[in-house]
């Protein structure tokens, strides 16, 4: 499978046999830069605030999944776990959900806007093979409460995602306040904006940076 970054939260999971889902699309008035369009057979919504359920910015007649399910269709399986966009059980900023994709024999887990720890989040999705974590913190965990996630968890690749980039109108952390917490031997900044994955490397958990894709 093909893994894109498509900025912000927004992924688009590509299988083998070519069915495309894309996670969180946002609006690129709100993020401070353009969302590339792309066409997908399913969208991902984790919660509903505009940087993250930007439906006109891909293109076609997705199906949108923005609530707790448990599906398989083709050769994607999704399920969705309900949690919270922060640390007082979703008062501030409402719940979240993490969507776990099984596509091409590996297990991908899209975290939203997590806002906090839940050890039974973190046991139904122990060892996945890649992990996509808001790094960022004021609106998600932070640095060291993703870190804290990546211990928990032990997935074989964490992809950071929504963190301060030069673009963004978001107050929140770069990703270097997060990857400063691993080993640098761990930490790959790959240069592009994709990742083709036949099978995740073995441990120690591997940090990725990707570019984000412009069309």
């Amino acid at each position: 499978m093909k893994l894109q970054y498509l900025g912000h939260s927004c992924f688009r999971l590509i299988s083998d046999m070519g069915t495309t889902i894309v996670t969180d699309p946002y609006d690129s008035k709100m993020v401070g830069f353009e969302m590339t369009r792309v066409r997908c057979d399913a969208v991902t919504v984790s919660h509903h605030h505009g940087d993250h359920d930007c439906m006109e910015a891909v293109l076609g007649d997705p199906a949108v999944l923005d609530e707790q399910i448990s599906c398989a269709a083709d050769d994607f399986a999704v399920e969705s776990i309900s949690t919270f966009h922060d640390d007082v059980k979703g008062a501030k900023r409402g719940s979240d959900l993490v969507f776990c994709f099984s596509v091409d024999g590996l297990k991908i887990v899209h975290m939203g806007d997590i806002g906090c720890f839940d050890q039974a989040v973190a046991d139904k999705i122990r060892g996945c093979d890649v992990l996509l974590l808001p790094v960022g913190g004021t609106f998600t965990v932070d640095a060291a409460g993703a870190k804290r996630w990546v211990d928990a968890v032990c997935p074989k690749i964490v992809v950071p995602m929504h963190y301060k980039t030069p673009e963004h109108s978001f107050d929140i952390d770069g990703v270097d306040k997060f990857t400063s917490l691993f080993d640098p031997d761990v930490v790959i900044s790959v240069g592009a904006d994709s990742l083709v994955l036949d099978d995740a490397p073995d441990y120690p958990t591997r940090v990725v940076v990707l570019d984000r894709f412009v069309d």
